[in-house]
């Protein structure tokens, strides 16, 4: 049932690819060059969605009946690929990545997409003195439903590239300096207003211990456009805002089994034709790792950080929250994952809306518990599992919403060389449900 799903991409994917064939054509000269690092990796899954646009409980349609939350299946198909190629030497080299992926709905089959990815970046070393990094990518992925306010199929667009360089002064101390832009698009028209070009620089300097823990503290200033919004929505919105951030980060590996870092910045922001709005925002994570023995780590993340929302009636979120992860191998070829996440956010209401209700801001509360377990065959094939139960209350408007979702598939993986696939960081490319980034290590 899962492999019926084929793999068939329009041209708005199919500019996405080349990185992906240069992925794919690097394979096939596997043995000119062994000193490649070489991946190809495919997937398929079958996932149950109880809530796919995010409903409250009762909600009411545009005829006052409530609508019913609905389950669906999606059926899906990915190919996954990268390469490393050293250039001159093993400082010196070409990382090429990509992913393709179909997603098929039984029930709502408006939502029916193709996903797709790929990232390209040079990591170069002049001496001792010089180091430096390029990098580019897009990827086009379904819209994020968040309130069933929605119910149309859009898709959105990312671009972004970045360029670092670093000046070693000494062995402990370097500075980095960095350029960077991304863009974001979507296809639907109610959703054009946040499409937006984010333009930045940052600066900082980084002081590195003989044990490789380190502290950085730097400066970072961006600009951010809205080109496409109408006379209201600027209004409500703004078009630009500018943001300076002052920021501190710090590693610090306590011993083989414990590390923690932590950012801690401080950012500025200025709307253009929002003046009134203008704000301080703290900007906070911390994280912490402890392995409890070889078979068992436990993550911990703290969190209070401005994030941005797709809805005309909000300004920015401030979120805070604690986030647990488990990770446990059971065996050579299994291993299981628990995680917990419980978050407050408080989302700034643009003035119109807080002036019409006599509030600032709307506040919610949000719990989630997630599930996941694989067990490794023969032959690079591994059977997964993979699973989420959320709860969000909206306290200011008293209502709730929930969703679940299991994912259960098999993933192929073949590397010419032991742990390139995870080098090469092709997790990233995977929806995951119950695992953090850092736990997948």
């Amino acid at each position: 049932m899962i492999l019926r799903n084929r793999l068939h991409f329009p041209d708005s994917v199919r500019q996405i690819q080349p990185c992906l064939l240069a992925c794919l054509l690097g394979l096939a000269s596997l043995h000119a060059d062994a000193a490649n690092e070489l991946v190809l990796q495919m997937e398929t899954s079958l996932s149950m969605d109880a809530n796919p646009f995010r409903f409250y409980d009762g909600q009411l349609d545009q005829q006052q009946n409530v609508i019913p939350h609905q389950t669906d299946t999606v059926n899906s198909v990915d190919l996954r690929a990268g390469m490393i190629i050293p250039v001159a030497s093993e400082q010196t080299r070409l990382i090429l990545t990509g992913s393709l992926g179909n997603r098929h709905y039984k029930d709502y089959r408006q939502l029916d997409h193709q996903e797709a990815a790929g990232d390209a970046v040079f990591e170069w070393q002049r001496g001792k003195l010089f180091s430096g990094r390029l990098s580019a990518g897009r990827d086009q992925h379904l819209f994020q439903y968040i309130n069933g306010s929605l119910t149309q199929k859009d898709l959105a667009h990312d671009k972004r590239a970045s360029a670092d360089l670093s000046l070693h002064l000494t062995e402990d101390i370097s500075i980095i300096s960095q350029l960077y832009r991304s863009d974001l698009n979507y296809d639907l028209d109610v959703n054009q207003l946040y499409n937006f070009s984010e333009k930045g620089k940052q600066i900082s300097v980084r002081y590195t211990s003989p044990t490789a823990s380190n502290i950085e503290i730097g400066a970072r200033n961006a600009s951010t456009d809205f080109p496409d919004r109408t006379a209201q929505q600027i209004s409500d919105l703004g078009q630009q805002y500018q943001e300076t951030e002052a920021f501190l980060n710090a590693e610090w590996f306590y011993s083989v089994k414990t590390a923690t870092s932590a950012h801690l910045g401080y950012i500025r922001r200025r709307y253009e034709n929002l003046a009134e709005r203008d704000t301080g925002l703290f900007n906070m994570i911390w994280r912490a790792t402890y392995h409890y023995s070889p078979e068992m780590r436990l993550d911990l993340q703290l969190y209070d950080r401005p994030i941005n929302i797709v809805d005309p009636t909000i300004l920015y979120v401030v979120t805070k929250g604690v986030r647990a992860d488990v990770s446990w191998k059971w065996s050579e070829k299994t291993r299981f994952n628990v995680s917990g996440l419980w978050q407050n956010s408080d989302q700034q209401l643009i003035p119109r809306i807080a002036a019409l209700n006599n509030l600032s801001s709307q506040k919610e509360k949000m719990q989630r518990l997630g599930f996941g377990a694989s067990y490794q065959l023969e032959r690079g094939f591994r059977l997964f599992m993979d699973s989420f139960i959320e709860k969000t209350d909206a306290e200011t408007i008293r209502q709730t919403l929930r969703q679940t979702i299991v994912k259960i598939g098999l993933e192929y993986t073949f590397e010419n060389l032991p742990g390139s696939a995870l080098k090469l960081g092709l997790g990233r490319y995977q929806q995951t449900l119950s695992t953090t980034e850092a736990s997948k290590e």
